[in-house]
């Protein structure tokens, strides 16, 4: 039930974000409840022993990464030039969250878990349906990726059916 909660509250969110435009308020907020659902709702099909050490801080990562819009809202354009999200919106911060985990063995997973947050972050970014996209391949490239936002809805749909076939499942999995 839980599930289809979040479900609904994605929907919501993501339904009046799309009404809101990019405003700070009240799109921000709609815009952070559904990339977080986004997450928390990609992150039920990963198996339970690995999501265990990853969920939190990649939960925190899906909404955190955004911080980094903070400068343009207060009308400094540094970390934009040239690409329509902040230069940390491309897959170099991910690559740099990922190699650090091979450096640092203490907290590999708080950094795949970093990673993963990211990575689901951008899959909601890049369905956003304002048609600014994101420089995933920044610095190489300032190229905007995107895809339709109607693609977005349907995948996360297919999300929420495998999500809830799983919970079905996995209990019975566990029985003797």
């Amino acid at each position: 039930m839980a599930l289809l909660g979040c479900a609904v509250v994605l929907l919501a969110a993501d339904t009046a974000y799309q009404h809101a435009g990019d405003s700070f308020f009240p799109g921000g907020p709609l815009d952070e409840t559904a990339h977080f659902l986004t997450a928390l709702l990609m992150l039920q099909l990963v198996p339970t022993r690995w999501r265990a050490g990853i969920a939190v801080p990649a939960l925190f990562a899906s909404v955190a990464i955004d911080v980094d819009h903070v400068p343009q809202y207060l009308g400094d354009r540094f970390l934009t030039v040239g690409t329509p999200r902040p230069y940390t919106h491309s897959l170099l911060t991910p690559l740099v969250l990922l190699a650090l985990a091979l450096v640092v063995r203490r907290h590999r997973v708080l950094l795949l878990g970093l990673a993963v947050g990211v990575l689901l972050h951008f899959f909601r970014d890049l369905a956003e349906g304002d048609g600014s996209g994101v420089s995933l391949l920044w610095p190489l490239s300032d190229r905007a990726f995107s895809y339709p936002h109607a693609t977005y809805l349907v995948l996360m749909a297919c999300v929420v059916a495998a999500d809830l076939l799983l919970a079905v499942l996995r209990p019975r999995a566990m029985a003797p």
